[in-house]
């Protein structure tokens, strides 16, 4: 049996996410803040999936279930941590030049 604790965890985050995705559906652009917080929730839904998975009584296929969860949320999550830099410039920023090069143009 897995800890309440646990399920807990992982009933506050995904009440978390939920909210975050509802924001982010009822805006017509989503823009930083709420990529940010979207991706933060995401990253919260993936380690409470962790958390759950951690757990070593349970089933070989369950773990499995699990795992695949929290590598799609984690996947989610920078997908939504680009598009917050990209929604704040950062995206757009050019790179330090590295001494010795010239830029061209």
């Amino acid at each position: 049996m897995v800890a309440k604790k646990l399920v807990r965890a992982w009933e506050e985050a995904y009440r978390r996410y939920g909210a975050a995705s509802d924001l982010a559906a009822r805006t017509r652009e989503v823009d930083a803040a709420t990529a940010q917080e979207m991706a933060s929730a995401s990253w919260a839904v993936a380690v409470a999936w962790r958390g759950l998975a951690g757990h070593a009584e349970l089933s070989w296929w369950m773990l499995a279930a699990l795992e695949s969860a929290a590598q799609a949320f984690e996947e989610q999550a920078q997908d939504w941590q680009a598009r917050s830099a990209r929604s704040c410039g950062m995206a757009s920023m050019r790179p330090p030049q590295r001494a010795g090069t010239r830029r061209r143009g």
